[in-house]
């Protein structure tokens, strides 16, 4: 069957038969997605944002996320990971309970996606989605708590399976969503520096 036809639950759960080691590399999971690769890319990465289950995986999951993003800002066609990110693996049967426990998330998703509105998934707004996954995994990337992750986690999973389904109407309300995280995030850096500066005694409560 061809690749393009599978839903993307489908390819998700296709996730835990890649290779046959007792280890998946970054390097080794970006090679087998093909011309899908980058919303699958986000989409696996954003979703352990949503479900805490992975420790310390928000700054990596940034900065995958923000690669892919740069990537499609500069036209690639498929993704790309250097050598120190690439060779970074997770153990199989971690992959195979992420996928287990997330893919209810997707398949919701996908009841209400169908391809409409294509041009937010292509040509120039391809770029401008490349440019929200480079900012929402900046953000990511940040020693937040998983409250501060969970809004631009959401954020990404619903832009990655509009781009994936090519609906563009998921793909705007995902842009929303995004720009109401940031937002989010910033009014929590901004209360986190201020009760620092209060504690330290620089500011005056």
């Amino acid at each position: 069957m061809d690749e393009r036809s599978l839903r993307t639950s489908e390819v998700f759960r296709g996730l835990k038969t890649i290779g046959s080691g007792e280890r998946i590399s970054l390097g080794e999971l970006t090679t087998s997605l093909g011309d899908r690769g980058f919303g699958l890319l986000v989409l696996i990465f954003a979703l352990p944002n949503i479900i805490p289950m992975i420790p310390g995986v928000s700054t990596v999951s940034g900065v995958v996320i923000a690669l892919v993003g740069l990537q499609m800002m500069i036209g690639r066609h498929a993704p790309w990971m250097p050598g120190f990110v690439a060779e970074k693996s997770m153990p199989r049967e971690q992959l195979a309970a992420m996928v287990d426990r997330t893919v209810s998330w997707v398949e919701r998703l996908e009841r209400v996606a169908q391809p409409r509105w294509t041009g937010m998934t292509r040509g120039p707004m391809h770029v401008v989605l490349g440019a929200m996954f480079v900012l929402l995994g900046a953000i990511l990337a940040l020693p937040l708590s998983w409250i501060g992750n969970f809004p631009p986690g959401v954020a990404l999973v619903v832009l990655s399976i509009g781009m994936l389904e090519e609906d563009g109407l998921l793909v705007a309300l995902g842009h929303a969503i995004g720009i109401v995280a940031t937002l989010l995030v910033l009014a929590l850096v901004a209360a986190l520096v201020a009760a620092a500066l209060v504690s330290f005694g620089w500011l005056t409560a």
